[in-house]
């Protein structure tokens, strides 16, 4: 094998390393490779008062904020991924945010923190925030208004174009960031008073094959396992998924569990060497998009060698004659000749899951955006279903989400799915949910769906990307999230929202700050307030409700009298509400009045708790007090339970009875013809992913995240510390190809798909093997600071993506595609 003197290795800290560091006032600003040692080391420790670091070695290393000027700690919950580790906000005596520390009395977290929550109040104080309602005027540059002329203009545009094109001309695309009465409120705005179905979030892009897949088995979305799981099983199955560096509380956990007595196996499933499959007792290293099939295999081996529960299956699943068949062709050699992994390997994973008493499985985003996603999903969920695995200690097939109120969304509805998860075709579900919030039956709008993205040149699958395409859109309102860097396929997105484009619709952004990406492209800006200037609720992965309460006024406050400052999201929805009504009686309840009748965050979570009585996702039984002083709640909660939801389906009872599921007609194949409540298996095959390397394009390009930033980079490019250690996208190569290209650490690179191409920096690694590349997917070049960074280079990940989108859950297949390299 060729080797390069330029290679980076990741090694553990040195003794001398360690002390080096105890004294380091700027711990957090050393470059990567070095960051991702300590981050390694912290992972298992905690982040206490001071911003000290406890490490291994029993040293303290200084992080370079203090705790001195803090006059009040507020209770809070963190605002990135979904992890839900509780916070605290350091106050100052003039009201400013100035630290935050891990709160150590939740269970979640136990006071420790990553490096973005160590340095997450610095998002509230970055020097762009939005503070002013923004308007393009006739030259293209921006006019400050108020927030009475910007509601009136945008109502005006909402009744404008649902009169021209119809209501579903009237797009919204909203966020992962919300909090749940957001969400709730948004979803009464666009379904209830404007009637539109053209609604969806960037949960699309994250999470929609754990929402389809489970749907489809269990009859409703929700992760059955909570994060106890991991301290109570024998085989860790993490598949698609890298908590080392993306959710490293969770890593932290399944550190210590490993280091038990218990000593439970780790089996990782990546392609890529990272940190978390480096630590793994057996490395699936599987060739991108394979992921179905060896799902299929796993199953196939759990068969073949009697490691079934019979009598589960018998009792709470249907369908198992037909998976069985589908599978049986699925053994360790077909198998290894469709993955690439060792056929032993394949076999061996399988012992280890079939055999252990408990086995928990967690995935995410190498599953949700990779090649046969909702089947790769559905799989996972047969096999704890056909070995009896699931609903209780130690066993379930355990989705992570990505965003930090990712749940929220998919529970009270603010894009496709109906609030408490209703079914939108059962008209029951729909009528009873029109009838509370008082508007005529028949206004909400049937299910399309109609997702963010697609390209037609690909599937038949409509979406709002070809809707703006085809000049179908009167208005597209994007809230607190950044298409402009998240979406695939970024060139064509791009001449579709371009203003010389006449199919264009108008083009909204309500976010944090000005400028980001999308802001490139709007007509209008509504300045948001955000986490940490509002109070409101956030469901975690494991479905416990946190609360997060206000530590600082949103940005402008000062500027409220004017009519300007940045507002909360559900009082920008309000607003709306209450002004489109007021314009037009279409859009108000039957008695003529706004549909958002709540006047704070509170009110708005007590009128949410009704909607979701009797439903599956039940908080009636919560307060926002009762949240706090129990550290977060999980759902279902009941006024008679109220602590009852820490894990589902142990009673082995599903929702797949027509009265009960969350989707699909009654005829749909999960819905139990018989009322027995059983889970459906569903019987899959693999197919080849639709772009794969070839002469042309030679190279597999994985996408991925790095620890430091969190998604489309809004809000941790802003914080010096994270941006210091990341400050520019990067491509790792194996030594072996960058030696056949005569490339050194360090060089330009320049990549290229069948849809576009960017120059970024190579840094050589052995973390990927020959013959693929992994770019992280945060970066962009729209931005001023990229721009002048990057000296004009297109940097953006998603201009290389394939807009291919899995058929089922219309989640783009971000993670492979076909792509060659030079030398720049």
């Amino acid at each position: 094998m060729a080797s390069n003197k330029n290679e980076i290795t990741v090694k553990v800290f040195s003794k001398q390393d360690i002390e080096d560091l105890k004294n380091d006032p700027n711990i957090a600003n050393h470059g990567r490779r070095s960051f991702l040692k300590w981050s390694a080391i912290v992972s298992s420790q905690a982040v206490i008062g001071g911003g000290i670091v406890n490490l291994l070695a029993s040293g303290k290393a200084q992080a370079n904020d203090t705790f001195d000027n803090v006059t009040e700690w507020v209770y809070s919950v963190c605002g990135y991924c979904s992890f839900g580790c509780g916070l605290n906000i350091g106050v100052n005596s003039t009201g400013e945010a100035v630290a935050v520390r891990g709160n150590s009395n939740h269970p979640t977290n136990k006071g420790r923190v990553c490096v973005k929550g160590l340095y997450e109040h610095k998002i509230l104080e970055a020097p762009d925030r939005g503070k002013w309602p923004l308007i393009r005027d006739t030259n293209g540059d921006w006019k400050k208004i108020t927030w009475d002329e910007a509601t009136t203009i945008l109502s005006q545009k909402i009744i404008d174009g649902v009169d021209a094109k119809g209501k579903d001309s009237i797009a919204t695309y909203n966020t992962g960031q919300w909090t749940l009465e957001e969400y709730y409120a948004f979803g009464k705005l666009g379904k209830g008073a404007i009637g539109t179905g053209t609604m969806d979030s960037n949960t699309r892009l994250c999470m929609a094959a754990a929402v389809v897949g489970y749907l489809t088995t269990f009859g409703s979305d929700g992760p059955p396992g909570c994060y106890d799981d991991v301290e109570n099983t024998d085989c860790f199955f993490v598949i698609g998924m890298n908590p080392a560096e993306m959710h490293p509380q969770l890593w932290r956990r399944i550190a210590l569990a490993r280091s038990g007595s218990r000593a439970p196996k780790l089996i990782v499933v990546d392609p890529r060497r990272t940190l978390t499959a480096r630590s793994a007792d057996l490395h699936l290293a599987l060739k991108p998009g394979t992921n179905l099939a060896l799902m299929n295999g796993l199953i196939q081996q759990i068969i073949a060698n009697n490691w079934t529960d019979s009598a589960y299956i018998n009792a709470h699943t249907r369908n198992y004659d037909a998976m069985a068949a589908t599978v049986a062709k699925y053994t360790p050699e077909y198998v290894s000749n469709i993955t690439g992994c060792p056929a032993a390997d394949i076999a061996l994973a399988a012992k280890w899951i079939g055999e252990s008493p408990e086995a928990l499985s967690l995935f995410i985003q190498g599953v949700y955006q990779s090649m046969g996603a909702t089947d790769t999903v559905r799989m996972i969920c047969a096999m704890h279903l056909i070995t009896g695995k699931i609903g209780r200690p130690g066993s379930a097939p355990f989705s992570i989400t990505g965003q930090a109120t990712a749940m929220s969304n998919r529970e009270a509805g603010a894009s496709s799915a109906l609030a408490g998860y209703r079914n939108p075709y059962n008209p029951a579900h729909t009528g009873w949910l029109e009838d509370f919030w008082n508007v005529d039956r028949g206004k909400i709008p049937p299910r399309k769906p109609t997702p963010i993205t697609s390209n037609k040149e690909y599937q038949d699958i409509n979406s709002h990307v070809e809707m703006m395409k085809n000049g179908e859109l009167s208005l597209f309102w994007i809230q607190c999230t950044n298409p402009a860097v998240t979406l695939p396929d970024l060139n064509k997105l791009y001449s579709y929202m371009d203003f010389d484009n006449p199919n264009r619709p108008y083009i909204v952004v309500q976010d944090i700050y000005e400028p980001m990406e999308c802001t490139h492209f709007a007509d209008m800006f509504l300045p948001a307030a955000m986490w940490g200037e509002k109070t409101g609720t956030y469901t975690c992965s494991e479905r416990k409700v946190n609360l997060g309460r206000q530590a600082v006024q949103p940005a402008g406050y000062d500027l409220r009298a004017d009519g300007y400052g940045a507002y909360a999201d559900l009082e920008i929805t309000k607003m709306m509400a209450d002004k489109i009504a007021s314009m037009d009686s279409r859009f108000a309840d039957k008695d003529g009045n706004s549909v958002i009748g709540f006047n704070s965050y509170e009110e708005a979570f007590e009128e949410w708790k009704q909607v979701s009585t009797g439903t599956i996702c039940d908080m009636s039984g919560m307060t926002y007090d009762r949240i706090e002083a129990n550290e977060g709640i999980q759902w279902p909660s009941t006024p008679s339970d109220i602590y009852g939801g820490t894990r589902l389906y142990s009673d082995g009872r599903f929702n797949t009875n027509w009265d009960d599921t969350q989707g699909g007609t009654s005829d749909a194949l999960w819905v139990d013809p018989d009322n027995l409540s059983r889970a459906y298996l569903w019987a899959k095959d693999y197919i080849e992913a639709p772009e794969v390397p070839d002469v042309n394009y030679p190279f597999w390009l994985i996408t991925g995240r790095v620890i430091e930033h969190f998604h489309s980079r809004t809000k941790t490019k802003r914080v010096p510390q994270l941006h210091e250690m990341v400050p520019e996208n990067y491509v790792e190569m194996h030594p072996a190809d960058a030696a056949a290209m005569n490339i050194s650490q360090g060089d330009l690179v320049r990549l290229t798909t069948r849809r576009g191409e960017i120059v970024i920096k190579a840094l050589v690694v052995s973390t990927v093997r020959q013959g693929q590349v992994f770019v992280p997917m945060h970066f962009a070049d729209l931005d001023p600071q990229d721009v002048a960074q990057n000296g004009g280079r297109l940097t953006a990940t998603n201009r290389l993506t394939m807009n291919w989108v899995d058929p089922d859950c219309k989640q783009p297949i971000y993670k492979h595609c076909a792509v060659k390299l030079a030398k720049a």
